[in-house]
């Protein structure tokens, strides 16, 4: 019940920190009265702390009219400076120049006029930070107050709950509170006898056979309904698809049916107040196990393999599964034994009891919970390990942080399950109760964050694979999905962990209004709000900017003319200036003061111009590169001697994959400053030559006739300008000849010019033409020395 209670006190936290200062700012007039009744109020709070003596409730109390108070005064001290602001610029040019002699009377009145205003609401200013000094003061002595009356709940010891009196105890304080519940039934029937039966009655007769279909037949059905629909070989969004729906049905249908059976016995009007206490209490446990059962039914999925999440198999899964329900329903029964019964009254001693059954039972389940999971675990790293093939070297496994992490929450939660009890049967009622509830609480709603950032990293991914453009970066914006949503679920969950904690209203209040006003560090406000608004909205950029650019890739450019060099420059020109509006929107919507910033970057804006001086160089040289575009994407250049194709053209660097399928990183300054060969610039044409050589006395006219018939067959060197034939020279050992002519895609050069060698070499053959190799004759200086 105290998960349950958490949200809801969240939202009335929020609420009450949104509506107070709407309803507590005075005007500027009333300061005075505001600041009288305060310093009435704080006296009054001082003497009732020196009598001592205070309960919880009033505790929280105090410290709730504190919180109002700080509000008022805040707002009182922001209106005294606005105020003060404008009254200090108009005082600022009718002060007198030193060595002045003469002043114009009505200057020296308006003057005049205005410094008492000025006094007056320094006064008031001074004041009111005075009276904040004192509501901080007065929140330490609550704050500590509140710590004592803590520490001696947990260290003060009871006469242990097995002893026979307190049980028989127990049973006349449940067996009172029962017949007050039946006295109450029975009151109401003699008073209302026989009228309006058919409210009383049928209406809540039909209610409850309502409610048993829905919760048994309905339920069974959806579930089994929706698991059909998975098919023989599910995809992965069916699988998300239809383990969504299944929890639902297991969350929404049951609760329609407890929603619907408590209105049925309401409308019987037999139920009293201590009845209806008991009543919302049941409400609220049975909420917890129904919840509890869906969330873990949707991770763990015993009966159905094709839902589960849990890496556990069906073994273990339905284990896990059945001890977290029991887990989930002694939580469940607390709320209604426990916190219900103090809302009836029960007697300590009938809590005492009732809490010791319940530890015993909650810290069996805990551990046979956590060790059902980790034997699961351990059976499913075995069974992988022998599956796999022996003779292959083991993979490596991250057995590092996260896995001692899963030991330590292990050892932890069995600590847990056996102390809690044993303090509670000891007589430490507060104490087990606050070793063994919150911890349980906080690992519930752990578990939920991780299933819901589950399912959404599951949702991105399988949206991200089915995106036309995941291989051109796509995705990115995907991947950012599970980032933000663990962020905001990180956010979410901190004031409900602060609630199950001991925390109450008062405190989310004032630590939402923390956050709402921000925090000074100098002269410099932060104020989270800003920050998050910030994130949001760029972040909402970010999206907006990178679905654009799929669009324009996918959708748009490839249905122009644009080569896809300038389709690439212009998606990336087209991130560059979304990102750029999306971050000054971000800035000015949330507000934030760059000025102090400004200052800093003047003041190191030489050393940063020294040591970024590369990296600016690289980035104006990407932005040259992107406008006017000399290297693109797809060209094929050549540098240092290394060629290559880009890939793109980034903020600091141009990616360049190589001949040999690797790839090469070139600063853009280079590429803007050094010298570049790009074969396909203007266009893919390019010039092949093919030498050859053939033997002296050969006839040279039949070569370049023969050569010439070879480099017009070819179909891709073009006709105009044509291939022709050079006399090249003579070489030391052959007569050289050379191929020139024009390809129409360059990029073909290295297999064009291999077809046209297979040519020659074929021809040569058949028109008998020697095609000369290197011969040398070489002579031994003194060859009569090695003969025998």
């Amino acid at each position: 019940m105290r998960l349950l209670r958490a949200v809801l006190l969240l939202i009335a936290a929020l609420w009450l920190a949104t509506a107070l200062p709407a309803k507590a700012e005075p005007a500027f007039a009333a300061a005075d009265d505001t600041l009288e009744r305060f310093t009435i109020s704080s006296s009054e709070m001082e003497r009732r702390l020196d009598r001592g003596g205070l309960s919880t409730e009033q505790l929280n109390e105090m410290r709730a009219q504190l919180e109002a108070h700080r509000q008022t005064l805040s707002a009182i001290e922001a209106e005294a400076q606005a105020a003060l602001t404008p009254l200090q610029s108009q005082l600022a040019p009718l002060i007198p120049e030193d060595g002045s002699e003469t002043e114009d009377p009505a200057l020296a009145e308006e003057r005049s006029r205005l410094e008492d205003q000025i006094a007056r609401i320094e006064s008031v200013q001074r004041r009111g930070q005075a009276a904040l000094a004192t509501i901080v003061a007065l929140g330490e002595r609550l704050n500590t107050e509140r710590r004592n009356q803590f520490t001696e709940t947990l260290m003060t010891r009871g006469p242990s709950p097995v002893l026979p009196e307190r049980i028989r105890s127990m049973w006349a304080s449940v067996n009172f509170r029962t017949r007050v519940i039946v006295r109450e039934v029975q009151s109401r029937i003699h008073a209302r006898a026989f009228s309006g039966w058919t409210d009383r009655v049928v209406l809540p007769f039909v209610l409850a056979i309502i409610s048993i279909v829905l919760a048994v037949v309905v339920r069974r059905w959806a579930v089994r309904f929706l698991l059909r629909a998975l098919g023989d070989e599910p995809t992965d969004g069916r699988r998300a698809a239809v383990g969504a729906g299944v929890t639902l049905a297991r969350l929404l249908v049951p609760a329609l049916a407890l929603t619907l059976l408590i209105v049925g016995i309401s409308s019987t009007q037999l139920i009293g107040p201590v009845g209806q206490k008991f009543m919302t209490a049941v409400g609220e446990a049975v909420m917890i196990v129904i919840f509890s059962y869906a969330m873990s039914a949707a991770y763990f999925a015993p009966g159905a393999p094709e839902v589960r999440i849990s890496t556990l198999d069906s073994s273990c899964s339905s284990r896990a599964h059945r001890w977290f329900v029991i887990l989930a329903g002694v939580v469940a029964f607390d709320a209604l034994l426990i916190e219900g019964g103090v809302g009836i009254n029960l007697s300590v001693d009938a809590l005492a009891v009732l809490n010791a059954g319940l530890l015993i039972l909650g810290g069996l389940a805990l551990w046979m919970f956590v060790s059902h999971a980790q034997i699961g675990v351990t059976a499913a790293e075995a069974e992988a390990a022998a599956s796999e093939d022996p003779d292959e070297p083991p993979p490596e496994t991250s057995t590092g942080v996260i896995d001692r992490a899963e030991r330590l929450i292990a050892f932890l939660a069995r600590f847990i399950a056996i102390v809690a009890p044993l303090l509670a049967l000891a007589g430490y009622y507060g104490a087990s109760r606050f070793l063994f509830y919150p911890p349980v609480l906080t690992g519930g709603l752990m578990c939920l964050c991780v299933l819901i950032h589950g399912v959404v990293s599951f949702g991105t991914a399988t949206a991200a694979a089915r995106s036309d453009d995941s291989a051109t970066g796509g995705s990115s914006a995907f991947g950012v999905v599970p980032v933000f949503v663990g962020f905001m679920l990180f956010f979410a969950a901190l004031p409900v962990f602060a609630v199950i904690w001991g925390a109450d209203m008062t405190d989310l209040g004032a630590a939402w209004t923390r956050v709402i006003e921000g925090f000074t560090i100098g002269d410099i406000l932060i104020s989270p709000i800003d920050f998050l608004l910030f994130v949001i909205i760029f972040m909402i950029g970010y999206v907006v900017t990178r679905s654009i650019q799929a669009v324009l890739r996918n959708s748009v450019l490839p249905l122009t003319r644009m080569d896809a060099g300038a389709q690439s420059a212009l998606t990336a020109g087209m991130g560059y200036v979304g990102l750029t509006i999306s971050a000054l929107i971000a800035i000015s919507t949330a507000g934030i003061d760059l000025s102090n910033l400004a200052i800093v970057a003047g003041a190191l804006s030489v050393g940063i111009g020294f040591g970024l001086q590369n990296i600016v160089n690289n980035f104006v040289s990407g932005i040259i590169l992107l406008i006017e575009r000399p290297i693109k994407s797809g060209d094929w250049v050549e540098i240092g001697g290394v060629h290559g194709t880009v890939q793109q053209v980034n903020v600091r660097s141009t990616e360049i994959q190589t001949f040999d399928r690797s790839t090469m990183f070139v600063p853009n300054a280079d590429l803007i400053s050094g010298t570049v060969t790009n074969w396909t610039h203007g266009n893919a044409m390019g010039r092949l030559i093919v030498g050859v050589g053939v033997a002296y006395g050969t006839d040279s006219r039949k070569v370049e006739k023969i050569l010439s018939e070879i480099a017009r067959a070819h179909p891709m060197l073009m006709r105009r300008p044509q291939p022709y034939v050079l006399f090249a020279g003579f070489g030391a050992d052959s007569i050289d000849f050379e191929i020139r002519g024009v390809l129409r895609d360059v990029n073909w050069i290295l297999n064009v010019g291999s077809d046209i060698r297979h040519s020659i070499y074929e021809r040569f053959a058949e028109e008998g033409v020697e095609i000369p190799f290197a011969q040398r004759d070489v002579y031994i200086k003194n060859a009569d020395a090695f003969k025998s």
